[in-house]
């Protein structure tokens, strides 16, 4: 398996671009397992488009996930290139662990307060390039002079071919010719991408794989800038798809010609830890013409990516693994050598942990569950954590279970597919951690009829960093009974930002949005243009309005205290009540 050499593509914009394109509608990650436990602070982002960048002396290197469903045959992928890349396979865990520790959340610090004023809600208080040219003029290498291929080679489940793009239809004459899938629709947008100079990447999956053998590509290649080919991606959007970008450099990554937006945090479900984030990030984003601008959603540190995939002595070695012949005591190396990744599952037996899918799909190609344990719910994950166990003593129980048991297999096979495809990828990811300072996590969405322009990303030393951990503040009133903790008593929240929300009624019922969401305030506080030095310019201030819209629904709640009931409970209430205006006459 051959590396690619190197040489140059001029596109239409005026920076040099890279990124993926899926040619099936992005659905969910196939061949991404579940490493982290849901976190009911964290929003869930789905995104069809997920892509790590690092860029540094010219070459940027794209990790790119590859996320598809459907049938394998129909699997065909297209990517306008800037160079003839090199490439190499990628881990699906360095996106699972991406996602981990950069996710936005939002939490809030709450308070209970037994005093009881008229009303706790008066005030609107404040708070808390051109292309580069580098090899202009080289040939490249390979190629008849006739066909359109540069080369073609293959790696881990991929057949791939480097197609000139200097004309459409012989370019798409070979892939048809020679069974690279091209969806409908691909001739209608390829054309900003054919230039005298350009090159495509294709790739589909070799003969014998299937969809869950996908894993992510890596991709190094010349070029000034990163870019996403998305007019391209247009032809197999889904409608407000998600667009999740990671860039490594030595300061803030930014947006370099769509706009960058601060969501309006009041617009966010705080009671529900954000979970319509992703709604108020799209809504936000549409208030721009265009619809073309990203939200930052973490700046800062890359350390928080340090030891987490290439921790020392993660996954052993290869040689070690390979003596290990009989299944029991293959597997268990693994389970004792990191290649599962420890959660918060339970199973059937007690704690199962996560594997990624694709180590579970090379224990199954010669050491497959047996089929009757399947039918009983048994999972693969608890089947390989527990193999000591289900070959030993739950065997002898039920020998009926296990009559299509086949545990002849190739020790130094297995290893040697799981330290290209798995251990190989993941070290070389967590590596890429340590040769950058600095990390940045942008987000948007696009519909297909606002994929209109190719997103290029560059960097800005002058911007401050970005948590993307935030806090709110709420504050419970009337709480002069029984339980502090009960919410349904009014209460004032202050968002990160300073706005205030009222809840007269308390919080209690509120449990699917933000009840000042529909306000018709803006979703975004500003609209800004990043340049790469110096502070961002406000194109778009909309505090005062969010201000304004947020007086008027305050003050249509009332305020105060509400008695609800009969019996004892109402009569402490009432008690309380009478003390507390008895305290206030006196003081008068």
């Amino acid at each position: 398996m051959s590396a690619l050499t190197k040489s140059l593509l001029a596109l239409t914009l005026t920076t040099s671009m890279a990124a993926s394109l899926h040619m099936q509608a992005p659905q969910e990650a196939e061949a991404c397992g579940c490493f982290v436990p849901p976190d009911p602070s964290v929003p869930i982002v789905q995104a069809g488009e997920r892509i790590l960048f690092a860029q540094e002396n010219g070459v940027v290197t794209a990790h790119i996930q590859v996320q598809y469903s459907g049938p394998a045959e129909e699997f065909g992928w297209l990517l306008p290139m800037p160079s003839i890349p090199e490439m190499e396979l990628g881990s699906d865990e360095l996106f699972a662990q991406l996602i981990a520790q950069t996710q936005p959340t939002y939490r809030l610090d709450k308070e209970y307060r037994g005093d009881c004023p008229f009303d706790p809600f008066r005030g609107q208080g404040g708070g808390f390039g051109s292309p580069s040219n580098d090899s202009a003029g080289e040939s490249p290498p390979g190629g008849d002079g006739g066909s359109p291929l540069v080369l073609r080679d293959s790696v881990g489940p991929y057949d791939f071919a480097v197609l000139r793009a200097n004309d459409k239809q012989p370019m798409l004459d070979w892939l048809d010719q020679n069974g690279f899938f091209v969806p409908s629709g691909t001739d209608d947008v390829i054309d900003p991408y054919i230039q005298p100079d350009g090159y495509f990447l294709a790739l589909k999956l070799l003969k014998g794989n299937d969809v869950g053998d996908l894993q992510p590509v890596v991709l190094k290649y010349q070029s000034d800038l990163p870019m996403i080919p998305i007019i391209l991606t247009s032809v197999a959007a889904d409608p407000n798809m998600g667009v999740q970008v990671w860039v490594l450099g030595d300061s803030r990554a930014i947006p370099r010609n769509y706009h960058h937006t601060k969501i309006n945090d009041a617009a966010l479900d705080w009671i529900n830890a954000g979970i319509n984030y992703v709604d108020v990030v799209t809504d936000a984003v549409d208030e721009i013409d265009g619809h073309h601008s990203f939200v930052t959603e973490y700046a800062g540190t890359s350390g928080v990516m340090l030891d987490i995939l290439d921790y020392q002595g993660r996954f052993g070695s290869a040689a070690q693994l390979a003596a290990n012949t009989d299944a029991v005591s293959f597997v268990n190396y693994l389970n004792q050598n990191g290649y599962p990744l420890f959660t918060n599952n339970f199973g059937p037996n007690g704690f199962v942990p996560s594997y990624p899918s694709l180590v579970l799909s090379i224990l199954q190609s010669q050491l497959p569950v047996p089929a009757k344990l399947i039918e009983e719910g048994i999972t693969a994950a608890d089947y390989y954590w527990n193999i000591a166990y289900y070959l030993g003593d739950y065997r002898n129980q039920f020998p009926d279970k296990f009559l299509d048991l086949d545990t002849t297999f190739s020790s130094e096979e297995l290893a040697q597919q799981l330290d290209e495809r798995v251990v190989t990828p993941t070290l070389a990811a967590g590596a890429i951690f340590r040769a950058h300072p600095y990390l940045s996590r942008l987000f948007t969405t696009l519909s297909p009829n606002e994929m209109t322009k190719d997103p290029v990303f560059s960097f800005n030393p002058d911007l401050p960093e970005v948590s993307n951990v935030h806090s709110g503040k709420i504050t419970y009133y009337c709480h002069l009974i029984a339980d502090p903790t009960v919410e349904n008593t009014p209460a004032v929240l202050y968002t990160e930002q300073g706005f205030k929300l009222r809840y007269a009624s308390g919080t209690g019922g509120v449990d699917d949005a933000n009840p000042y969401a529909d306000i018709g305030m803006p979703q975004s506080q500003y609209q800004e243009v990043l340049r790469e030095e110096g502070a961002p310019e406000v194109v778009i201030d909309n505090t005062e309005l969010i201000r304004a819209a947020l007086s008027d629904a305050n003050g249509s709640s009332s305020g105060g205290c509400s008695v609800a009931g009969s019996g004892a409970g109402a009569s402490l209430w009432m008690l309380a009540l009478g003390l507390l205006a008895l305290r206030r006459r006196k003081q008068d």
